[in-house]
């Protein structure tokens, strides 16, 4: 806490710094001015939440004083000293919000009582806004995340309005995004140091600096949303992160947008502080304060959805067959297809990172499908950023691999304590992940660990059909599907599902479907005419 003492007499100023028991009261700065005009100065540069003014000065009376501060600092708490005692003085410092008027000489002990009555008076203030900005930020973040979404911005910011009127008075703001997933929190001298860098942000945003919003779909990820003078709370926030974090070995950071009209550009504000974010490089510290106005880093790979399939199906035949070793393979080279060689921003790893689990969400469903049996929540082994941290804080490939592979192999390992009839539905999922590749029933039997003679008992008995008939209902399948492209030839097509001769397609076809696969093509040209 800061008092500021004012007075044109030195031995005054004096009394009081020797009077009072500050550190006992909870005062950790002391300011001092001998006239108006410096006094006006340090009330700018320091906001005190405590001012003892005299009230005659030869450049400015104390009146003067406390009309500044009641129209700009108006939580700041005023005690008047002076050497009159007439009415009039008194009457005008009373009204003018004053909390006491103490004569000169001062009485040490009325002093103290006031000194300290001014303090309790502002702490109970601070705490009542305290808590009512709390709950009002509460309500804010849930109204402000939901004005992310187009369809309901219009509606949810006139909710806004009706729970918190003051954002009527808002029009222009800032966006500041961070997210601790992309933070080592599992690091406790980082998270130590996060905690306190929060408290004291929440601190600088009181009382009507701005808000903190955390979203409340995804852990981690917080907003700062600036309003007043945003380039001074900027400055503060900036000033209070490398305060903490400049001589660690950490990469904290921070997305910031530029100044926008509000409510109307919130949404972009919001897109273009969490682009900064992720457009940090990922591979070397980063500058603490992220704007867009850097250049743009190489984007990743430009490889197509069936290129980039090509390296994902391998990914789950491994899966399927539990080779460690060649998930390993299969991981690294995928790793390659969706991240650039070099440069390497938090924005494609955040896009690889979505692709993987959108990726283990569908192998996930395929299992179960096959197998109601298997059971394995996604969460039981999360991909988390941290781990993909070398000891330097910085992105590595290989952890990120390592951290893949962790999860399947945590997948694998839940397949391989299932029956012998689970494996065979394991054996099916990989027949449906390679139908165009040649089958050997011998390199089948080698990839899950099992006799070839009992493997095909086995899975005839599971399946009702032998292995090749069962391949072969796959490949027609996707058969009937290509058919629907007229632009394709048949014998292209019974090469691209897995048959190497075209009469013995079209042969499995018509004892599969009861028709050629020239037929079935007639049969799909004709109903589209009708259509």
């Amino acid at each position: 806490m800061k008092v500021l003492i004012t007075d044109d007499e030195y031995h005054v100023i004096q009394a009081i710094r020797l009077l009072v028991p500050w550190e006992e009261l909870g005062v950790d700065k002391i300011l001092t001015a001998s006239s108006g005009t410096q006094a006006l100065e340090l009330i700018c540069q320091e906001v005190p939440e405590i001012v003892i003014t005299d009230i005659v000065m030869e450049d400015k009376n104390g009146i003067e004083i406390m009309d500044f501060i009641a129209s700009r600092y108006p939580s700041t708490k005023i005690i008047a000293v002076s050497g009159y005692g007439e009415f009039e003085y008194v009457r005008a410092m009373l009204t003018k919000g004053c909390l006491d008027y103490l004569l000169k000489p001062l009485e040490p002990s009325k002093l103290i009582r006031t000194v300290r009555s001014a303090i309790q008076s502002w702490n109970r203030d601070h705490e009542s806004k305290l808590r009512i900005h709390t709950l009002s930020a509460f309500y804010s973040a849930s109204l402000l995340y939901k004005m992310l979404d187009p369809a309901k911005e219009e509606t949810v910011y006139q909710q806004l309005l009706r729970e918190n009127p003051s954002f009527s008075a808002i029009f222009s703001h800032k966006i500041i995004y961070y997210d601790t997933n992309w933070f080592p929190m599992n690091h406790s001298p980082f998270s130590g140091l996060m905690k306190g860098w929060e408290q004291r942000v929440r601190q600088l945003l009181l009382p009507d600096n701005g808000i903190m919003l955390s979203n409340p779909e995804r852990a981690g990820e917080t907003i700062l949303f600036l309003y007043g003078s945003t380039e001074r709370t900027l400055l503060s926030i900036a000033q209070e992160s490398r305060s903490l974090f400049f001589n660690t070995p950490f990469p904290f950071h921070l997305g910031v947008s530029v100044q926008l009209p509000f409510p109307d550009q919130f949404r972009f504000a919001y897109a273009q502080a969490k682009n900064s974010f992720l457009n940090v490089y990922a591979d070397t510290r980063p500058s603490m304060i992220a704007t867009l106005d850097q250049p743009l880093t190489p984007s990743a790979p430009s490889d197509s959805s069936s290129a980039l399939q090509e390296r994902e199906d391998p990914i789950f035949s491994a899966l399927l067959t539990g080779n460690q070793a060649e998930i390993e393979r299969c991981a690294e080279d995928w790793i390659v297809s969706v991240l650039p060689e070099k440069n390497i921003t938090l924005q494609p790893i955040d896009s690889a990172i979505k692709r993987f689990y959108r990726l283990l969400n569908h192998w996930i469903f395929s299992i179960k499908k096959k197998n109601p049996s298997f059971s394995w929540d996604i969460n039981e082994c999360p991909l988390v950023y941290a781990d993909m941290m070398d000891e330097h804080f910085l992105f590595s490939r290989r952890l990120m691999s390592k951290a893949i592979c962790s999860t399947l192999f945590s997948i694998s390992a839940r397949m391989k304590h299932n029956s012998s009839t689970d494996v065979m539905h394991q054996i099916a999922l990989y027949m449906e992940s390679n139908y165009s590749k040649p089958f050997i029933q011998s390199e089948y039997a080698s990839l899950f660990y099992m006799n070839k003679d009992y493997m095909s008992r086995r899975f005839t008995s599971t399946f009702h059909v032998s292995m090749l008939t069962y391949l072969n209902q796959i490949r027609i399948r996707h058969a009937k599907e290509l058919l629907g492209d007229f632009s394709l030839k048949i014998q292209d097509i019974a090469y691209a599902i897995g048959f190497k001769d075209e009469k013995y397609f079209a042969k499995q076809f018509k004892k599969l479907t009861g028709a050629t696969p020239g037929d079935y093509r007639a049969t799909l040209q004709r109903e589209q005419k009708k259509t």
